[in-house]
């Protein structure tokens, strides 16, 4: 199995020119999928969150602010890997 990407993954690839975005870490112990680093970014047009759950799970929140519709809103298990990845390329796509 291939590894899936992380928080330093997201910080080196995503976050690094995330320029015209306020961004957010928030870490919380206890959660529905273990722990959670969550990392929210919000710009004049688009705002989201990543969420890296500590038993494996990636959820993903993106809204546009300009034209009031969500534009992703997905949750993958642990062993879809390679779901995950594909979905923050995606994400950083549309960033």
């Amino acid at each position: 199995m291939k590894e899936a990407k992380d928080l330093l993954w997201f910080k080196m690839d995503i976050e690094a020119v995330l320029k015209d975005y306020e961004v957010k870490h928030r870490f919380y112990d206890d959660g529905d999928f273990g722990s959670l680093t969550q990392i929210e970014f919000n710009s004049k047009e688009k705002g989201g969150n990543v969420d890296f759950w500590g038993l494996g799970w990636l959820g993903v929140f993106l809204w546009d602010y300009q034209k009031e519709e969500e534009i992703m809103n997905i949750l993958l298990e642990p062993n879809k890997v390679e779901e995950q990845k594909k979905l923050l390329i995606e994400l950083k796509s549309f960033l």
